[in-house]
């Protein structure tokens, strides 16, 4: 018998093999696995299995000359440990049910430099308030990444093409250790599985290599606990995918992880169609309005993946300041959404954040770890107020005869002209059952009226997200409550039931 395992860890066994896909088998009683193994080398295939019960499990794996069996104790879990992420209707929490809050980056290329530059990456993230990191499986051709790796997915044809059943170990051992180092810091894996940036032939492969390379990549890493699966970065710029083979590719990493770890698209213009094998919307936009309609629409959580970047180069998506990241990721919040970070600003040796990892040099992470312990407060995640004001407008009005005024100018205009208006009647303000979020972005407001049940009390707060204060405002508030403010941008109230009527959506 092995050493224990921790639930949730990985079980991995090394075997003679002659087979690139050997079977296994793991079960407990009334509990039985199968498992697909991989290539690690000539002659040699490993088995990962990740346990998610506690107890003795045994297991038999196809070898040559036979089979092998044994078993190994799953113990419980310890540290970061908490399973994979799931959704819980439109949010998100471990195996476990500890809630997971996604407060990611983006790091596209960043386990395609040297070790140096990989570590120093990792010792950034250690101290960064990051719980996600968005990365690239295929190396990456863009402006500011111009280098080549040292190793690629595949062993090359000739001068030109790859042999996809051929995977370079050394790259595939590198990538898995990275995954497995972020685990060890809590941060889940976003695997970037397909993208348009590309000069050495990875977005133009056939589709019968691309399910050869998906079939490999998931058997390999799925059993990793922090792995999420992202099908690509900006789909709709890989000109040689159409949406059946989009959905094809979905299709093979559902039904290839037996792990069910969570599946997105990320898109460039249009968001990608809902799928049953989608588990969440990866989102491209600054418009975090949009964010709180596509929650709506999908019936999904949402994360906007990218919201523009804190830097200073030349495209508008990469200078955005500090202020406007650490605005829209509030906006976000309060919406009932969930967003990603990213730096871009220049430097001589091209070591951007966004790409290759490195230093972080910009105002917002600092900024962001004060919204992610704001958020890990909370008893609970919140629902944005205004939820059901896409069904009905009127719904937002303040008094009868202005409802009628607004579903009567709702129901005579086009749907462009109701996107226009409707945004008036979407603002940023989460709700739940004991509390209430207000954010007020870029307006300036001296003060805020307050309308709040009769029964019972309630705390009101000032939250200033750019000084990462909190300062308590008025204390057992109830009814209509003038709430004085700063008069400054970058401005949320927050509203604490102590006692009293329950805080709930409309």
């Amino acid at each position: 018998m092995s050493g224990g395992v921790e639930r949730y860890g990985l079980f991995e066994l090394t075997v003679s093999s002659r087979s690139a896909r050997p079977r296994a088998w793991f079960w407990q009683e009334g509990d039985r696995r199968e498992i697909t193994g991989f290539i690690v080398g000539p002659g040699k295939a490993a088995v990962r299995f990740m346990p998610d019960k506690e107890g003795t499990w045994r297991y038999t794996v196809e070898a040559d000359g036979g089979e092998v069996s044994g078993e190994f104790q799953c113990v419980p879990s310890t540290g970061r440990n908490h399973g994979p992420v799931r959704t819980s209707g439109m949010h998100f929490r471990y195996a476990d049910g500890t809630g997971f809050i996604p407060m990611g980056t983006t790091c596209y290329a960043w386990a395609h430099q040297d070790g140096r530059l990989m570590e120093q990456t990792l010792e950034t993230l250690r101290n960064a308030p990051f719980n996600k990191v968005r990365m690239c499986v295929f190396p990456k051709s863009t402006q500011f990444n111009a280098n080549d790796p040292e190793h690629f997915p595949f062993e090359r044809i000739g001068s030109g093409g790859w042999d996809v059943d051929k995977p370079d170990q050394a790259f595939w051992s590198n990538l898995e250790s990275r995954v497995a180092q972020l685990g060890e810091l809590g941060i889940e894996a976003d695997l970037i599985l397909f993208h348009p940036y590309d000069r050495w032939g990875f977005s133009s492969l056939s589709r019968e290599e691309n399910l050869s390379y998906i079939d490999y990549c998931v058997r390999r890493l799925s059993a990793y606990r922090n792995v999420w699966w992202s099908m690509a970065n900006e789909y709709d710029l890989v000109f040689t995918k159409n949406l059946e083979e989009w959905d094809a590719l979905g299709e093979a990493v559902h039904n290839g992880d037996p792990y069910g770890h969570l599946i997105s698209v990320h898109n460039w213009l249009e968001p990608y169609p809902k799928r049953p094998w989608l588990t969440h919307v990866s989102w491209q936009g600054g418009d975090m309005q949009t964010a709180f309609k596509l929650r709506t629409r999908y019936g999904l959580p949402v994360i906007v993946d990218e919201l523009g970047y804190e830097g200073d180069i030349e495209f508008d998506w990469g200078n955005l300041s500090a202020f406007e990241v650490v605005d829209r990721m509030w906006a976000a919040a309060a919406f009932g959404c969930y967003s990603t970070h990213g730096e871009t600003f220049y430097n001589e040796d091209e070591v951007l954040w966004w790409s290759k990892g490195g230093r972080l040099y910009g105002e917002a992470p600092k900024r962001i770890a004060f919204l992610r312990e704001f958020m890990n407060s909370l008893p609970g995640p919140m629902e944005p107020l205004c939820a059901g004001v896409l069904d009905d407008p009127s719904s937002m009005a303040a008094n009868p005869q202005h409802a009628e005024l607004v579903r009567s100018i709702w129901d005579s205009k086009p749907q462009d002209i109701r996107d226009i208006f409707i945004n008036e009647f979407i603002k940023p303000i989460g709700v739940h059952r004991d509390y209430m979020l207000i954010y007020l972005r870029r307006h300036c407001q001296s003060y805020y009226w307050l309308d709040l049940p009769q029964e019972g009390t309630y705390d009101v707060e000032l939250l200033d997200v750019w000084e990462m204060r909190r300062e308590k405002l008025v204390e057992n508030a109830h009814s209509r409550v003038r709430v004085p403010l700063p008069g400054k941008e970058g401005v949320g109230i927050y509203v604490a039931r102590k006692s009293g009527k329950e805080l709930t959506a409309k």
